[in-house]
């Protein structure tokens, strides 16, 4: 996805070396990334082309294809691949670009090596639905490697007939600068914090709307705390105005991609709790965030977010569709300082270890520098 911050991240940890990527975006778009458009302006080692055709016509071929069930842009894929003759082809996400993908390998005689990267929902939501179900097989069918955030997809994957190998978990959506924002949040520990953040994502497993109910459920038990509501969909936000009315200042609705990546960090250094409801997510890129810098998340059981925090102790998980639930564990969360600072000295702890880009970039570089990845 060539709009994608997830996309950019994962790009750019490659600056250093000098590997040639062709990008061909997956889904329709009005704009390249800005780390991506401004890749080229930089004195880097790496290069990186996106595919002549889908630069611009990314936008009308996408769209079209959505009727056509990715035809047009599968011939310019196939025509790509062949002419680009990649050691290896990389499918980051799976029901854009790797049903794409799978269409476009059907067309041409060699078949480099295949990595695939689950975000999210990819197995766990779609899965369920038969038609979603028979893709995914004939995707996994071509897959040498499986990068995944959850141990959860692993064993989903193998009963969906994968036979590959798989890298050991990490986050989708990169690494982050641990040590430095460890110091930030060891300067303001979340019991002195006085706000909450609201992730106000309304997609089609997004529970953003669920989450203005969480808070219009405590209001009267938060009047010494501000709320951001980040990420908003326009239903989320058209939803808000009651909040907006009866809170005033101490509520801010941001849009989606209005806030930027400085701004979000902020954000959550000023968070004492970081709450994001789904009905479907692998580690959701806001547990990790909220993680790094000590506001306590608290987010449903249908991600997989339980597998990179310790559950009651290092945060919280509910289940979706329950609006009381997730207003008792903010409640807790904002009542019990030894709880959010514990749980802050725990997550620091995991983030250095797991979240941090050096380790990050040392296991993705792994993937494409390493001859010893891709044997069984």
């Amino acid at each position: 996805m060539a709009d994608s911050i997830h996309t950019a991240r994962w790009l750019r940890q490659f600056d250093d070396d000098e590997i040639e990527f062709v990008l061909f975006p997956s889904t329709p778009h009005r704009r390249i990334h800005s780390l991506i458009s401004d890749h080229g302006l930089k004195t880097v080692k790496s290069k990186i082309t996106i595919s002549k055709w889908m630069k611009r016509g990314g936008l009308p071929l996408g769209v079209l294809d959505l009727l056509l069930d990715n035809r047009i842009r599968a011939r310019l894929l196939a025509k790509l691949i062949t002419a680009f003759d990649p050691d290896l082809i990389h499918v980051m996400e799976t029901q854009h670009s790797g049903y794409l993908t799978d269409r476009a390998l059907s067309a041409i005689s060699r078949k480099p090596k295949l990595v695939l990267s689950i975000w999210g929902s990819d197995l766990f939501w779609f899965q369920q639905f038969p038609k979603h179900q028979r893709k995914i097989r004939s995707v996994l069918k071509r897959v040498d490697l499986l990068v995944m955030e959850c141990r959860r997809d692993q064993n989903l994957a193998l009963n969906l007939g994968y036979q590959g190998k798989f890298l050991d978990v990490m986050p989708a959506t990169g690494g982050l600068e641990t040590s430095r924002l460890k110091q930030l949040a060891l300067n303001n520990p979340p019991s002195r914090r006085k706000q909450i953040a609201v992730k106000g994502y309304s997609g089609f497993v997004g529970l953003g709307r669920d989450g203005l109910k969480v808070i219009e459920e405590i209001e009267d038990q938060i009047k010494d705390f501000s709320v951001m509501v980040y990420s908003a969909g326009l239903r989320t936000w058209w939803l808000s105005r009651r909040l907006r009315k009866s809170m005033g200042k101490r509520i801010v609705v941001a849009r989606k991609h209005t806030l930027s990546n400085s701004e979000i960090e902020q954000m959550f250094l000023r968070s004492r709790v970081a709450i994001g409801l789904s009905l479907s997510d692998g580690l959701p890129a806001t547990v990790k965030e909220a993680m790094c810098t000590g506001a306590f998340p608290v987010q449903t059981d249908t991600s997989c977010a339980g597998e990179w925090f310790d559950a009651d102790f290092g945060g919280l998980l509910v289940p979706p569709n329950d609006v009381s639930a997730a207003a008792k564990a903010i409640l807790r969360a904002i009542n019990d300082d030894l709880l959010v600072d514990s749980a802050m000295n725990r997550n620091l702890t995991i983030s250095e270890k797991r979240f941090s880009e050096i380790n990050i970039v040392e296991m993705s570089r792994n993937i494409y520098l390493d001859p010893e990845t891709f044997k069984q």
